[in-house]
């Protein structure tokens, strides 16, 4: 990060934003909710507006004309930055130090903290990589709320772990495709952790680390489909309330089967 982004006002509202998001159009600094053109009502936004039509004219020709194999080339494609891998390497240390912090940092076990890991990246990824297939910028960015809960989750003494340092944000306006990129989050951890569940009962030595990595995959889908604030759950819930219900149901059942 570089010196001048540090303790920016937003232009429109006036937020100290330590890490703030630059319009790549007027090159003004905003706060998450002002970032999209339209909603700093940005003097270049019919420009905005033609290059996001023409992306998702040609994201749908794309499909409808190409093979099986490059639609799946293109999926694997993900784009990225240098702002959003900093953003995302500060929270995943942060993620790492909350999982050291179960123990107290007193034990080191890498099978434990890729699994941990792995929860918090898999389900922020699957986001960005089906918002980018349906033609989206989609970026993860650390928010500054976020990373504090996080970091003070890493103490040793907090009973309670809250991983909760960022989002990835998107650009889509179609309701059904939002509602998806929200679903699909918690639905890849519920995926890892019947994975995990299933190893659990063939893995041998390993089967420890495999049935906490069902539970904890149960809690993170659990806790990010809570339909409150900016979770997931929200967005899922305002959607399809039948999947929303369907979706919790499978992360409580999970997590008390992790459990017993």
């Amino acid at each position: 990060m570089t010196e001048e982004k540090k303790n920016i006002e937003c232009f429109v509202c006036g937020i100290v934003e330590s890490i703030p998001f630059k319009c790549n159009y007027c090159k003004e600094y905003f706060c998450s909710h002002h970032r999209n053109p339209i909603n700093h009502s940005c003097p270049f936004v019919n420009v905005y507006n033609k290059k996001r039509q023409d992306m998702l004219h040609n994201n749908q020709n794309y499909r409808s004309n190409t093979s099986f194999s490059q639609l799946l080339l293109r999926v694997l494609h993900i784009k990225t930055s240098k702002t959003e891998l900093l953003h995302l390497t500060i929270a995943t240390l942060l993620v790492t130090a909350v999982g050291l912090s179960l123990n107290g940092y007193r034990h080191f076990s890498w099978q434990f903290l890729a699994i941990f890991i792995s929860a918090f990246l898999v389900h922020e990824l699957a986001h960005k990589f089906l918002a980018q297939y349906y033609g989206s910028w989609a970026e993860f960015r650390a928010q500054m709320s976020g990373l504090l809960i996080t970091a003070i989750s890493a103490l040793p003494i907090m009973p309670f772990k809250f991983i909760a340092p960022g989002a990835v944000m998107v650009g889509l306006s179609d309701g059904n495709k939002f509602g998806r990129v929200a679903l699909i989050g918690p639905l890849t951890n519920l995926v890892m952790g019947f994975s995990f569940l299933q190893l659990s009962l063939f893995s041998g030595s390993y089967s420890p680390y495999f049935t906490i990595g069902a539970s904890f995959n149960a809690w993170i889908a659990m806790f990010n489909l809570i339909p409150l604030g900016v979770l997931d759950g929200q967005k899922i819930f305002d959607w399809n309330k039948i999947i929303w219900g369907i979706t919790m149901a499978a992360a409580m059942i999970l997590f008390i089967i992790g459990y017993l």
